[in-house]
This record gives C-alpha cells, sequence and structure tokens, in this order.
C-alpha cells in the first residue's frame, strides 16, 4: 500500500433521504490547547447548504466547551478532492464577503 497516495472518496450530502454528493462541509475552527481541527458539522450538496448551515449552528450555539477548548464560528468550506481539513477554505460567497444566510 502506497501511503504517500490520499485517501478519496465521494461524501454525500448529511440531508436525511438526500444522496447527491456534497459539495461543502460545515464545520468550525476548533482548539483544544495544543490540537487544532475543523469540528464538523456535516457535509451538504448545494442544495441544502442553507437549511443544513442553520441546522449545524443550532447545533454549536448548544455546545459545552471545557476550559481549554476554543471553538469559532460554524462555516461552509468548499471540498476538494484530495485535500485535508487544514487545506479547505472557508467559502467566499458570489461577492467575496463570506457566506452567512
Amino acid at each position: 500500500m502506497d501511503l504517500l497516495k490520499p485517501f478519496r472518496y465521494r461524501p454525500s450530502c448529511s440531508a436525511v433521504h438526500c444522496d447527491q454528493p456534497a459539495v461543502y462541509k460545515l464545520a468550525a475552527a476548533w482548539s483544544g490547547g495544543s490540537s487544532r481541527e475543523l469540528k464538523n458539522y456535516g457535509l451538504t450538496c448545494l442544495v441544502h447548504r442553507d437549511s443544513e448551515l442553520a441546522a449545524a449552528r443550532r447545533r454549536h450555539d448548544c455546545l459545552r466547551l471545557s476550559d481549554d477548548e476554543t471553538v469559532g464560528p460554524v462555516e461552509v468550506y468548499v471540498l476538494r478532492s484530495g485535500c485535508r481539513d487544514t487545506e479547505l477554505m472557508p467559502y467566499a460567497g458570489p461577492d467575496g464577503g463570506g457566506f452567512s444566510p
């Protein structure tokens, strides 16, 4: 097995009864002291982006953090094949000003 070859798969939308490919990751920047990652709130297709983002933000609002944890706001990230979370960029929206329905 080639350890340098990136793992690739085609994720599906997290919306109930949707089998469309996901094009966005809904996530928040999380830190637990010495480690950092994107806290995943779901994957979504274009059709369900707004409703899944609203649901993710509601779940985020109920999140309880320990003393050494920090978490940013839920943002929309564009999925790119072969990229790790640390390489994903927040979706800027059609006007370049971010995404906030």
